[in-house]
């Protein structure tokens, strides 16, 4: 006998009720965008591998390790997304959707792929929900966005959250400051790890992300790049900061927060929380001025984020918010006692349907505790029988399985059954 097949490594299923209950966490969390002003597009699963080493960077650890990539029938190289904005910035370059003169907000949701070592929080196939500001934005537009993921912690009630800052500087002041990073990279080689001497060669910023403990104290004497921006990078940070402290938003700064792709500029954030663990955390993003010139658009600012709704589920799972499950998805089931009933029986549930109502039915006849059985199985409010005396009189008992009482109604009044049924709640 051959072995069962299973889901991949890292791939979770999410089975009823918690299905219905994640979807409700999404759609919360999309509700919030909503009323940020944002539009949402419906974006591929795949694109071209060429997409996400240009804008990600092909030195990162998600291109260089953890992109699902393949080869097509013709011999094209793809990849099964491992973010967003890459793919929704090539969708409004194609379809002109940009304008330098106005700004626009564009929205996303669903899955995302990396090969990744899977831990609580951290999944090979996770779902992300994005959005992105583009335009001819000022710091303003930062602190906004920022703003609207302050509302989703606020509305959740995420536990121990806190928002760290940074800047990243621009092109202009960027590369005097990656100058000095390195050469104090290279004198302090010896206290940091394999993976840190290669990214001081390939992308050192990346360096200042270096999770190894025994690099920790080289890495926090190291060059702060807020000590090297130029006037402009300084006072774009300075009025974002200022903006956020008028809102009243709480923020810690850290130099070493650089993110884990090559196209952010100025303006970097996270929000983590404490109750995540190692995988803390739960919404991200930043500005990355000069990325929609790189793939072949208008030259305009951008700034957008993500946030894992996984991690957004296992956060108000611990806040005690989380939505509630449909107490009962099938509100009425319709049992035929006999065969004979069975026509009579899809009729009434096809009818129940088209009234708005969600009903199944339970055509295998027999005994009524298997009815029973299913009615709980299914989640049903009501359970309808339809016996040989019910067909004969053109009528229908609607047992109410909560409280017990149970009425006689005429079969072709549906109607009537309809509204009884959305009447009761329960």
């Amino acid at each position: 006998m051959e072995p069962s097949i299973r889901a991949p490594r890292g791939i979770k299923d999410v089975l009823p009720p918690d299905a219905s209950r994640f979807e409700a966490v999404l759609k919360e969390a999309e509700s919030v965008l909503s009323l940020g002003g944002f539009q949402k597009v419906l974006l591929p699963l795949f694109e071209s591998t060429a997409l996400f080493a240009r804008s990600i960077g092909g030195a990162t650890d998600i291109v260089e390790k953890e992109m699902y990539t393949f080869l097509d029938k013709g011999g094209d190289q793809y990849s099964l997304r491992p973010e967003g904005t890459a793919s929704l910035l090539r969708a409004a370059i194609e379809h002109r959707l940009l304008d330098p003169s106005r700004i626009i907000r564009l929205a996303y949701s669903g899955p995302m792929f990396r090969h990744e070592r899977p831990q609580a929080g951290r999944l090979r196939q996770f779902t992300q929900i994005g959005a992105e500001v583009l335009g001819p934005l000022t710091p303003a537009d930062d602190v906004d966005l920022i703003s609207l993921i302050h509302r989703m912690a606020i509305d959740f009630s995420i536990p121990s959250w806190t928002l760290i800052l940074n800047s990243l500087g621009c092109p202009l002041c960027r590369p005097a400051y990656r100058e000095t990073l390195v050469a104090y990279l290279v004198k302090n080689a010896a206290s940091l790890c394999e993976t840190c001497h290669r990214r001081t060669a390939q992308n050192p910023l990346r360096v200042l992300d270096c999770k190894v403990p025994s690099c920790q104290e080289a890495l926090e004497q190291a060059p702060r790049i807020t000590e090297h921006l130029c006037t402009r990078s300084r006072n774009h940070f300075e009025d974002v900061k200022m903006g956020l402290d008028g809102l009243g938003i709480p923020y810690v700064l850290s130099h070493r927060l650089v993110r884990g792709l090559d196209y952010y500029t100025e303006t970097t954030f996270e929000f983590v929380s404490d109750a995540l663990g190692a995988q803390s955390t739960w919404a991200a993003g930043g500005r990355y001025d000069g990325l929609t010139a790189e793939l072949g658009g208008p030259d305009l600012p951008g700034i957008g984020f993500a946030a894992g709704i996984e991690r957004l589920w296992l956060l108000r799972e611990k806040a005690g918010t989380l939505p509630d499950p449909e107490k009962h998805p099938v509100r009425i089931m319709v049992f035929p006692m006999e065969t004979n009933g069975r026509v009579a029986a899809l009729d009434l549930v096809r009818k129940l349907r088209n009234a708005g109502v969600p009903a199944s039915g339970h055509f295998s006849g027999g005994k009524i505790k298997s009815a029973f059985r299913q009615a709980e199985r299914d989640g049903a409010l009501f359970l309808a029988i339809l016996g040989e005396d019910e067909l004969r009189s053109g009528t229908v008992q609607v047992k109410n399985l909560e409280t017990g009482e149970q009425c006689s109604w005429p079969l072709n009044d549906v109607k009537k059954i309809a509204d009884m049924i959305r009447e009761s709640g329960g």
